[in-house]
């Protein structure tokens, strides 16, 4: 097995371990959790993060992500946790026994507490809790029980669902922040600048998770400064049949040139589905319509 990101681990250790995908409230609360019981066992804080969900390993149709490996580690690195380990879960994982996976975190991490959800299971014999805890004597394991938001367990399947119903507020709700889409602008047919609203266009990763089709009132991260944003996700239905899925943000009050820059969108609120208009005409005066609203709504947010 091997650990990505090991160097200079001060033992001993306390760690959990998961995909962590999103970093929402309920990892959030693992996580302050686990820097508690490190200040208080006197351990370092070790945090071990598979790339990509394992059961991506077993399936076809990969399971989208809520952010990258990378964003995940920031995330984790904001929430105080210094030390993270990268875990590729491949043919070699998938054959360890629970023994042998935690034979090589005692010997490679000196782990001395396992922080463990409560339906986390270890090795392909896939020991849980109990299992764990009567076979490892000298390692203690501390069963985390989930954050709960309307009675509902909190997950990142759950906030992939209220992401793909494109309910920002309560994909806020269980995030903590606002479902965000980072890439680089690329060169489209500049149909929105032919109509009066140059856009910044996106292409979607295959790999994260994309909203509903529809018109959003976001908010434009650019060179360290925000700016109001109206964004469209969608397949152009007045213009194109069956096109190419495309983000298509139309930044207010702004007239710089960012082809090939990176771009971060913060989707705040669906405003309406996308639709299919009859003419040029009656698209511009809805796009008109959409940015006031839109106004109204991030002014009433306060969130520049």
């Amino acid at each position: 097995m091997k650990l990505r990101n090991l160097t200079n681990l001060i033992r001993p250790t306390i760690a959990t371990i998961g995909t962590f995908d999103g970093v929402h409230k309920g990892h959030k609360a693992l996580i302050n959790h686990l820097i508690d019981l490190a200040r208080q066992f006197d351990q370092t804080p070790v945090v071990i993060v598979f790339e990509e969900t394992p059961k991506n390993f077993f399936l076809s149709k990969k399971i989208r992500s809520l952010c990258t490996v990378s964003e995940r580690e920031k995330l984790l690195n904001s929430l105080g946790i210094e030390n993270i380990i990268s875990l590729r879960f491949d043919k070699n994982i998938q054959k360890l026994s629970s023994d042998e996976f935690m034979s090589e975190l005692v010997e490679k991490i000196g782990i001395k507490t396992f922080v463990l959800g409560s339906d986390s299971k270890i090795g392909y014999d896939q020991s849980g809790y109990e299992e764990l805890k009567n076979n490892y004597p000298n390692i203690k394991f501390i069963k985390f029980l989930p954050k709960k938001n309307k009675g509902k367990i909190i997950s990142s399947t759950l906030v992939k669902e209220a992401i793909e119903k494109g309910n920002c507020e309560e994909t806020k709700k269980l995030l903590g922040r606002f479902y965000n889409i980072k890439g680089k602008v690329t060169k489209g047919n500049n149909l929105g600048e032919k109509l009066g609203f140059p856009t910044a266009n996106l292409i979607p990763s295959s790999k994260l998770v994309i909203p509903k089709d529809g018109i959003y009132a976001s908010i434009v991260e650019y060179n360290d400064k925000k700016y109001y944003a109206a964004t469209s996700i969608g397949k152009r239905p007045t213009f194109e049949k069956n096109g190419q899925k495309i983000i298509e943000t139309f930044i207010l009050e702004f007239n710089k040139n960012i082809y090939h820059k990176k771009i971060n969108v913060h989707l705040v609120s669906k405003i309406r589905d996308e639709q299919k208009f009859n003419s040029q005409k009656e698209l511009i005066e809805k796009m008109n319509e959409d940015i006031k609203n839109i106004k109204l709504i991030l002014d009433k947010k306060n969130l520049l």
